[in-house]
């Protein structure tokens, strides 16, 4: 099977500051195999309950696809 255009890595980073306690977040890179750069192209910061971060990682990091997922996330209230 040949590989697809996009491909996703998700990258765990500390959370320090204890207002957000039981969260885990980081980053989602995507490269595109068109960009010879090496780099990734586009990166979306995320910050979740740590009960859902081992599900988010296991969806996302190592995959690939064709099309560029769009992710749009509404916050009803603040931390």
């Amino acid at each position: 099977m040949e590989p697809k255009r996009y491909s996703f890595s998700v990258v765990e980073e500390a959370v320090l500051n204890p207002a957000f306690k039981g969260f885990r977040g980081g980053r989602i890179e995507v490269y595109d195999r068109r960009n010879k750069s090496g780099y990734a192209v586009y990166e979306a910061r995320f910050l979740l309950p740590n009960e859902f971060f081992d599900g988010f990682y296991e969806l996302w990091d190592g995959k690939e696809s064709n099309l560029m997922p769009k992710i749009t996330w509404e916050v009803g209230s603040e931390f």
